[in-house]
């Protein structure tokens, strides 16, 4: 995103947990694993494996996106790009607007990743805490979308990030707005409790001013606030933790404080 000025700002972010043992908070991760926790791999997409320069610009970057969602998750097709040595684990997506060298700093490539164009690909296994109709609500500034067993189930990137070769589109109008958007609904889930299924999560970057990115979960038939004839809806995590509510829209969308907490497998 181009860069706006951003006063004042904190951002806060749960990383992996095991019970109530804090291992770390950042931005995008933690660097020890945790069995509840998404493993996360950073992609610079404007160099090579062997930190070659690559041409990236800003409708290649779509067409990646695009690529990539449509070859379900296929890693192959990411792999063309350098990849950070180091993944980072964590148990939730919900990041306040923050400068969008955040990212490489906390993969530890800050000193040879740009802050644009960049992806961060995050997958894991989890299972509901109880069985029902499930969906994702997000957004991001400029990439934030999910699979679920190699299905799309919510594709909710800047309006200007489509994808052509996957044709999906968000069942309801717009939720609450989040930063320069709105919240996204997905595709409702049936899952029972105990049941496993694979996760897949990816965020990302073109302009390298400012990013955001949020993940929010609902159960069909559960009651939720309303603010503007919009849901308020927990963070989707995989540890507990009190999410700081963000003080102003440009920050993110007003979450419900206590949420479920969903099962994480290594």
């Amino acid at each position: 995103m181009p860069h706006v000025p951003v006063i004042a700002l904190i951002v806060f972010f749960w990383v992996g947990s095991l019970g109530a043992q804090t291992v770390s908070r950042s931005e995008f991760g933690s660097a020890e694993a945790s069995s509840a926790a998404m493993v996360g791999i950073l992609y610079d997409l404007k160099q090579d494996q062997a930190r070659k320069p690559m041409k990236m610009d800003i409708p290649a970057y779509g067409r990646l996106v695009d690529e990539f969602i449509a070859s379900k998750w296929d890693e192959s097709v990411l792999n063309r790009y350098f990849r950070a040595a180091r993944p980072l684990y964590t148990t939730q997506v919900f990041i306040p607007l923050i400068s969008a060298n955040a990212a490489p700093k906390a993969f530890g490539v800050d000193g040879i990743v740009k802050p644009m164009f960049w992806l961060i690909h995050y997958k894991g296994q989890i299972s509901p805490p109880t069985s029902g109709q499930w969906r994702f609500w997000g957004y991001g500034e400029e990439v934030c979308s999910v699979a679920i067993n190699g299905k799309n189930v919510l594709l909710s990137n800047w309006k200007e990030i489509t994808t052509p070769s996957v044709k999906w589109k968000s069942p309801e109008p717009p939720g609450q707005p989040a930063a320069s958007g709105y919240l996204k609904a997905g595709d409702w889930i049936d899952l029972k409790a105990g049941e496993v299924v694979d996760i897949d999560v990816l965020i990302g970057e073109r302009g390298g001013g400012v990013f955001a990115s949020y993940l929010l979960i609902e159960k069909r038939g559960d009651h939720y606030e309303m603010l503007n004839g919009k849901p308020v809806l927990p963070v989707f995590q995989l540890a507990p933790y009190d999410t700081p509510q963000p003080q102003s829209v440009k920050q993110g969308p007003v979450i419900a404080t206590k949420g479920p907490i969903w099962n994480g497998l290594q």
